[in-house]
Order: structure tokens, then C-alpha cells, then sequence
């Protein structure tokens, strides 16, 4: 049986509901600094010194190593019924389905469809660390990231900031380091090609942050092939630059990092608030990739997924996202899934499920001093924090429901089949 040690810990934090705050486009980022890197194998690499033992890259499907793979018996647990996505965005959907009897918690996995008839980019992956947790201390090890946008973003010897990843400017390790997830950058055809980074961080004048990317290049590979892209050097306090990457492999797995080193002389801490990734495809190019998964823990029947990615409003474009559920038992002892279900049937987002359950909600969320939710039949009303931990949770009643929130802020409310974002 699989060991999931930080899986536990996701599955209790996962259930942060709530938008992206401040998504843009590459091409409205005319105030970047533009310049271009292409990818130098073996140069500072051998320096850096990493140990990625826990990052090993499963090819049968991305991410899902990191979970748990069911077990060779047959699953004792049911196989869950998917219900129709709601609060479906651009940017962001919730999938729901039917409670499993017995289950401790549920694995939700999504995947992405995409076609083009016209040349066009569409965003890989973009993160401006809203819903991090702020921490006081720096991680001493490593450490994964569970309050981002896409799950299993990887830091070591750093720590969370305000909506941002803080590097010190000297640290007893030598090396601090932030890699994004597991990316899948294949295109059938094309063996290497350009991708366009964006960055917004701050440090002082002079300040230095590596960057580099990596890949396996089979399922035995012991190490993976890496290449140092170069130095960013700040020329103000706060970067602001957008990098032509040349050269960079299009296949699975590939893991892009920032890091400093003590040999950089760094004179303060770096802050690092957003990234992002385009890639550019060719007309006729289309493909079905696995995207992610969020796992929750607990009796509960529906779940946030961020699809920043996700590219719509181009003519020529087709880009949609669907997801199946498992259910599975889990010893939290053990730290392991002691059983896992077959998949549910798979629910494509955006369109009417043929299972019935899901209605089209008319429940109303708004703040007038206190919280009011109005809900058409009794359901839990969930309040959330914008760090995505439940702060209170309410049996609402048919009608109208006042509820004071603890404190002045922001907040995610879910009732229902319903999520808003409220502001006392």
C-alpha cells in the first residue's frame, strides 16, 4: 500500500473554495521586461546540489504517484457518482458527486481537452500564491505547497509570505529553491520548442534568482535531466520581466525552479509573487492530457478546482476540462489509502450530467451587516477563510438564514450547490 504522508495533511486543507484574485493576460503585460534564456545543460546545475528523491516523476500518470495507486485486491468501497461541475468559470469549477457509504474521504482527477484550428498560446501554468499560507518560520527541508492553484508546488529551504514564496538571503543550507508542479508540455510532432515565463518578484538592487527546469527521461531513470537557464539580475526592487525560453523539451514531466544560493551574495530576502507560463501550439494541434488532482477528507460531496489554464474566447479554440472521483478509506495512523474504488463515470464540465441531483441553484449569499444565505431547501452553510480553512459551518434552514461572521475580511461561502465570495 502506498505511503502518503502529505497527502493527509492536503486532504484537510484542500477544501478552499474561493477565485483567482489577479489573473491576467501575457498580453497585456506591456510593462514586463523582455529578454531571452535558452536552456545550458551541465553548467551550474552541479553546484546547486539538489535532492529530489521525493519528486520522482510516475509517467503511467502525472501526479497521481504522489497520491496512492489502489491497492491489487478488489476495492471493498463503491464506486462514486459524479454529478454535473457548478460555478463554472473561465478559471474555476466545483465537481460534485453522490456520498460514498464507508468512505473517508475522495480523490477528484481532472483532466483537459484541447483543439485549435489557428495558431494561437494557451497558459501551462500561472500562480500568484493568493491563498498560500503565511508562515513565520523557514522551512528547514522540503515541503509541498497545498494552497495554490494547481496542487504539488515543491519548496525547500524557504518560506510563505503574504501571497508570495520568500527566499533568505543567506541560509545554512546553501540553496533555496521553489519548483512548480509536474508540468505536461507534449505536443505530438514537436520534440523541443519555446515557451514565454513571467515573473513579478522583489529583492534589492543587484539581487540574483536562478532559474533552471528539469525531466525524466523514462520511467527507470534514476536522475533527471537538467538544465540552468541563467541568472535574473534586479535592476529596481521589484522584477517585472517576461523570458523567452528557447530550446525546452515538449514532454511529460518537466519541472521548472527558482532558486538563490549563498554564492549569489544576495543582499536581502527575495519575494517571489507570481508566476506564469505560456506555450505556443500550431493550428491543428489537439491533445488530452491529465491536469491534476485535489484530495479532501471528510463527508463531503463537492470540491474546488482552479483550471487557470484554461483557454477560452478565441475563435478557433476548444478547451474543456472533465473529472471523474474515486472514494477511498484511509489509515490516518498509518498514513495510508487502504482502499481506493474504481473511478466514477466522468463529468465534462460545462455540460448536464445524465445523472440527476444537480439543479440549477436560485439559493442567494450576500453580506447587510451580518451574513445572510437564503436557501430554497435546508443545506450546510460552510464559511471559509481566503486561506481556504473552515471557520464555521451552520445547518441552514428552507429561507433566509443571518449568520454573524467572526471577523472584518474577506470570505468563501458555500450553501448548497452555491459558492460566493463575500466582504464584511
Amino acid at each position: 500500500m502506498k505511503k502518503f504522508t502529505f497527502v493527509v495533511a492536503a486532504m484537510a486543507l484542500c477544501v478552499n473554495v474561493g477565485f483567482a484574485q489577479t489573473f491576467r493576460s501575457m498580453n497585456g503585460s506591456n510593462d514586463f521586461e523582455t529578454i531571452s534564456m535558452k536552456r545550458v545543460d551541465n553548467s551550474n546545475v552541479k553546484k546547486i546540489g539538489l535532492n529530489r528523491s521525493a519528486r520522482e516523476f510516475g509517467f503511467s500518470k502525472m501526479n497521481q504517484g504522489n497520491i496512492a495507486k489502489k491497492p491489487a485486491q478488489t476495492a471493498i468501497l463503491e464506486t462514486p457518482v459524479a454529478l454535473s461541475a457548478t460555478n463554472v468559470s473561465d478559471y474555476y469549477f466545483v465537481a460534485n458527486w453522490e456520498l460514498v457509504s464507508g468512505a473517508d474521504g475522495y480523490i477528484v482527477e481532472a483532466y483537459r481537452n484541447y483543439e485549435t484550428t489557428v495558431d494561437t498560446t494557451y497558459c501551462a501554468l500561472y500562480e500568484d500564491f493568493y491563498y498560500v499560507t503565511e508562515s513565520d518560520e523557514y522551512l528547514t527541508t522540503e515541503g509541498y505547497l497545498y494552497n495554490c492553484y494547481r496542487y504539488d508546488w515543491y519548496l525547500v529551504n524557504a518560506k510563505q509570505g503574504d501571497k508570495s514564496i520568500i527566499f533568505p538571503k543567506t541560509t545554512d543550507a546553501g540553496t533555496s529553491l521553489l519548483e512548480t508542479p509536474f508540468l505536461d508540455l507534449a505536443i505530438e510532432g514537436e520534440e523541443s520548442g519555446s515557451l514565454k515565463l513571467s515573473i513579478v518578484a522583489e529583492g534589492a538592487v543587484d539581487d540574483l534568482l536562478g532559474i533552471g527546469c528539469y525531466y525524466y527521461e523514462s520511467e527507470n531513470a534514476q536522475k533527471p535531466v537538467e538544465s540552468y537557464l541563467g541568472e535574473l539580475k534586479f535592476d529596481a526592487t521589484t522584477l517585472r520581466v517576461l523570458i523567452n525560453l528557447e530550446d525546452i523539451p515538449y514532454r511529460e514531466g518537466v519541472v521548472f525552479y527558482f532558486v538563490t544560493m549563498n554564492e549569489f551574495e544576495n543582499s536581502s530576502d527575495i519575494t517571489i509573487r507570481e508566476i506564469m507560463l505560456d506555450q505556443p501550439v500550431k493550428a491543428g494541434t489537439k491533445f488530452d492530457k491529465y491536469y491534476g488532482f485535489k484530495p479532501i477528507l471528510g463527508e463531503y460531496t463537492s470540491c474546488p478546482v482552479f483550471t487557470m489554464e484554461r483557454n477560452t474566447g478565441i475563435e478557433g479554440v476548444s478547451d474543456n476540462f472533465y473529472y471523474g472521483v474515486y472514494a477511498v478509506s484511509v489509515n490516518m495512523a498509518a498514513g495510508e489509502i487502504t482502499d481506493q474504488s474504481e473511478m466514477s463515470n466522468e463529468i465534462i464540465v460545462g455540460e448536464s450530467s445524465a445523472v440527476e441531483g444537480i439543479q440549477a441553484s436560485n439559493d442567494k449569499i450576500f453580506v447587510h451587516d451580518n451574513l445572510h444565505v437564503v436557501l430554497e431547501k435546508p443545506a450546510t452553510i460552510a464559511v471559509y477563510n481566503m486561506a481556504g480553512v473552515l471557520v464555521m459551518s451552520v445547518e441552514g434552514v428552507e429561507g433566509e438564514n443571518e449568520i454573524a461572521l467572526p471577523a472584518a475580511g474577506a470570505y468563501i461561502v458555500k450553501a448548497g450547490n452555491t459558492v460566493a465570495k463575500v466582504m464584511k
